[in-house]
């Protein structure tokens, strides 16, 4: 599962044939939701064919339709097109933006903790990758009117869960966003955890900036109609690396300390200290390529993990600089993302399942064994690593002439429909809940088993 991305740098950006000077209320009809009804009408039509064709089948073989597990990359026939099964889950969106977005993450709210009740709020700021370095930006979104998803072939009162019912389903989600001008590409972008909207960014022109977006995040909050433009400098640069870079992460055990890693191998640090921010000492050195993801572990102020393209995963005790505490090679190919499990620190599993680079990977905040991954193969998959293989159950399929699903048995969803997947995240207020971007657009989503 661990190789290396191809990412979009500022010299492999995409021409899209769009005039760069474009108004405000241009810029806001770009950022929207789907019209989630008019994809509900397709749906219904090709199922309406499949039912058909199954009760062909019945008809043929006076038996139930066999159905099986669709594997991604194998099943899918030419000409053959897939269409989302409403049912699996409990709330689907899909939102257009004016650019890609390679990064993005969630800004906790005040609006309360562990929340469940349809619609749904959720507020994140992402950053853009342009045609042009001048029309880059910040966004911060608010998305309210998040609905349960309608299924096909609901009856009305048993789509009806405890926490209340959707009468008002034919309201669209609605998104209200605020941009701010960023110089250059955001390779990568992440919420302060310990105060929401201070905010890192990854320039593709090879610094690191931090951002005091409160006031902008205020007016998205509280106010009915913010504006659509805020303008807004850094708060902090830091200068040090010598290339462009996508590692980077703050500390959840110290306030205002953030690491970050570049493509030429090197690892930096900034804080906050009284007076404002500043760089942290000099570079950390051990890696001897690109340094593709750092983690800050959950629990010690000092320590934090780093992996990168020389194929090792080293943890660092941030005290010393000169080489890492334990270095391990842990894969034969580039590793491009790692995560520390906050709920469970004991080694899990090794599974072997993307057909191409993972892009992104985090475990669920409320649910210890169960992790979200998405690759450049364009799946999202959902992994309980509490589940193990019944073999009692598989020789009673086999005894009946049954075909055995050919995947692994922690995997527990997959979710498709996106083109090139870059980032996930779940939100840490919403159990279950997840948003993903990608180069065609913005997902936020529940399954019915997250």
């Amino acid at each position: 599962m661990e190789e290396r991305m191809e990412r979009e740098g500022p010299s492999k950006r995409g021409k899209s044939g769009k005039d760069s000077k474009k108004g405000e209320e241009e810029d806001a009809e770009n950022l929207r939701f789907e019209d989630p009804f008019s994809d509900e009408e397709e749906d219904e039509d090709f199922e309406m064919v499949e039912d058909e064709e199954d009760e062909e089948m019945m008809d043929e073989e006076g038996g139930k339709p066999e159905y099986k597990v669709f594997i991604p990359g194998k099943d899918k026939k030419e000409n053959e097109n897939l269409v989302v099964d409403n049912s699996t889950y409990e709330m689907l969106h899909r939102m257009n933006v004016e650019w890609p977005m390679l990064s993005f993450d969630f800004i906790p709210d005040s609006l309360g903790q562990q929340r469940t009740k349809f619609p749904m709020t959720a507020f994140a700021v992402g950053g853009t990758q342009a045609d042009d370095a001048a029309n880059d930006k910040l966004v911060l979104m608010k998305m309210t009117q998040l609905h349960r998803t309608k299924h096909d072939d609901d009856s009305g009162s048993d789509s009806d869960s405890s926490e209340g019912n959707d009468d008002d389903l034919d309201d669209d989600p609605e998104l209200q966003h605020i941009s701010i001008k960023h110089q250059g590409s955001v390779n990568r972008i992440r919420n302060m955890p310990q105060k929401g909207g201070v905010v890192a960014t990854w320039s593709a022109e090879g610094k690191v900036h931090i951002w005091d977006l409160t006031k902008p995040f205020e007016l998205l909050e509280k106010s009915p109609t913010p504006p659509v433009s805020h303008k807004c400098e850094p708060a902090f640069t830091l200068g040090k690396h010598k290339d462009e870079g996508f590692a980077m992460d703050w500390s959840k055990v110290v306030a205002g300390n953030l690491a970050s890693g570049d493509c030429k191998n090197t690892i930096c640090r900034c804080k906050y200290a009284e007076g404002g921010w500043e760089a942290d000492g000099g570079p950390y050195k051990g890696h001897t390529e690109s340094v593709e993801d750092i983690q800050w572990s959950p629990s010690e102020a000092e320590v934090f993990a780093s992996c990168s393209v020389d194929k090792t995963i080293r943890i660092w005790d941030g005290r010393k600089r000169d080489s890492s505490a334990l270095s391990v090679k842990a894969s034969d190919c580039d590793i491009n993302v790692i995560t520390w499990n906050h709920k469970n620190g004991q080694p899990v599993a090794n599974f072997d399942w993307h057909a191409e680079a993972i892009t992104s990977i985090e475990w669920c905040p409320d649910q210890p064994s169960v992790i979200a991954a998405s690759a450049a193969d364009n799946q999202l998959t959902l992994w309980d690593m509490s589940l193990e293989r019944d073999a009692e159950a598989e020789a009673q399929m086999i005894a009946e002439g049954m075909a055995v699903p050919e995947v692994p048995p922690q995997l527990i969803f997959i979710h498709q429909g996106q083109k090139d997947i870059k980032e996930i995240h779940w939100h840490p207020q919403c159990p279950g809940v997840l948003g993903s971007t990608a180069a065609d657009g913005f997902n936020i989503f529940k399954t019915i088993n997250s």
